[in-house]
């Protein structure tokens, strides 16, 4: 559908209750308003928002009803000292007392889950201005490429969830034609599968495609080996979820000749930083997020990325611990003209892709899909050690968590092949690699 179109369309017939679809684009409108402003109004921006926020789980959130000091009033200029004062919220904490973290005046929450990308899955809940704020930051990301709203994407992503409902939905098929937008499997990228792909990206021509890092050169990497030369994107590949390798983003540039636009985000939170077309670096959302980084020295050595969270009321993430290593950029403004804080890298959250002995290629994601919701795990590790053996390695109560085994063990041999082998392996710990991260998957086939 022509780009005007489904802006147009999507505007007059695609909306939830209480206007939701305008509210999202206006809040678009907003996060890409204020990237060029000055500093000191996004800092007085971020400040109040953070006040209100520290204001409100304090008064209503157990967890942080003693954790959070200062005046009974906290101004914006004062939000910055109190949150230094505050404990690092971890996730093996907020999943231990999931309760105590939501708010008294949570009404309305749904809920949401992320298999973990240090391998710890959890679950949570999201209010309406978190739904609002996620679509919005979308926008804005896409944005940062030359991408506009209406123009046609392509998703080649693996969240169970998102894939379900825009393929077996009707309501979510119709609005994803409406606004321009296709899915493709990245939990399915065998060679037939991905010729598929192409045979259909081919027709439906996006101006942006939008990928797990991993997918993106897996994909790429099969067109380069058959001399494909495809004539898609028109504007760009955004990459996110994993760590981008500067030969994982050189191979994707050379097969499809378009810029990789890396991206920075989580379930939880939506998109917290996105790369422009400067490729210097990734704009942090600060309308939304505090991001800070725990390093003596910030902008040369990584630290790990706390995010507090701005737009979460029902269960309020305050200086949350993602897992993640990170750098800052130098202060200075980039070459875009935003004015906005930048992370020049993160490190970790790279995953394996699955070899199977069928040749079928599996995104080491979708393994931590199948943690969503289960009670008993807190951690987690599938290590592939050939082609056809498994082990899934467990932090968790052995009494609660064996209950699903026979379930979890069918999956994993349906997707990798019922010939294979799947041990499981109840440990006290899973050691982290030297960066720091846990890895979620390892596969071991090749190296």
């Amino acid at each position: 559908m022509n780009s005007y179109c489904s802006a147009g369309l999507s505007r007059i017939l695609i909306d939830r209750r209480d206007g939701f679809r305008m509210k999202v684009l206006k809040a678009a409108d907003r996060l890409q308003a204020a990237d060029r402003l000055s500093r000191d109004f996004i800092h007085a921006q971020q400040g109040a928002a953070l006040a209100a926020l520290l204001e409100h789980a304090r008064d209503t959130v157990p967890a942080w009803r003693d954790r959070i000091k200062g005046p009974e009033h906290i101004e914006g200029a004062d939000a910055y000292h109190v949150l230094q004062d505050i404990p690092v919220l971890s996730k093996e904490e907020l999943k231990e007392n999931m309760a105590r973290f939501l708010s008294s005046v949570s009404g309305g929450a749904v809920d949401n889950a992320t298999g973990g990308s240090s391998g710890i899955p959890l679950r949570f809940k999201v209010d309406r201005m978190r739904q609002i704020a996620g679509e919005a930051a979308h926008i804005w990301g896409n944005s940062m490429t030359g991408w506009k709203y209406g123009d046609r994407l392509a998703m080649l992503w693996g969240s169970d969830q998102d894939v379900r409902e825009a393929l077996a939905d009707a309501r979510r098929a119709l609005r994803c034609w409406i606004e321009n937008i296709r899915w493709y499997n990245a939990f399915d990228m065998g060679e037939d599968r991905m010729a598929e792909y192409h045979r259909a990206m081919t027709r439906f021509r996006p101006h942006l495609m939008v990928a797990y890092a991993g997918s993106a050169y897996a994909y790429a990497d099969y067109l380069r080996h058959r001399q494909i030369v495809p004539d898609y994107p028109l504007k760009g590949i955004v990459t996110s979820a994993e760590v981008l390798t500067d030969d994982m983003r050189k191979t994707i540039e050379s097969v499809f000749q378009k810029p990789v636009y890396d991206r920075y985000g989580s379930r939880e939170f939506g998109p917290v930083a996105a790369e422009c077309s400067a490729q210097s670096g990734m704009h942090i959302n600060e309308m939304d997020c505090v991001l800070e980084i725990q390093s003596d020295d910030p902008c040369s050595i990584p630290g790990p990325i706390l995010i507090t969270y701005l737009r979460n009321y029902a269960m309020p993430f305050i200086r949350y611990d993602t897992g993640d290593l990170g750098v800052f950029m130098p202060e200075e403004e980039c070459a875009c003209g935003r004015k906005t804080r930048r992370l020049a890298r993160v490190i970790g959250r790279q995953s394996d892709i699955i070899t199977t002995a069928s040749g079928r290629q599996i995104h080491g994601e979708w393994f931590t899909h199948l943690m969503y919701g289960l009670e008993g795990i807190r951690q987690f590790q599938l290590i592939q050690e050939t082609r056809f053996q498994y082990r899934l390695v467990l932090v968790a109560d052995w009494h609660t968590a064996s209950r699903h085994e026979n379930m979890l063990r069918e999956k994993i041999l349906n997707a990798v092949g019922p010939e294979s082998i799947v041990n499981f392996e109840y440990v006290q710990h899973i050691y982290p690699m030297p960066s720091g991260k846990h890895r979620f998957t390892v596969s071991m086939v090749g190296r």
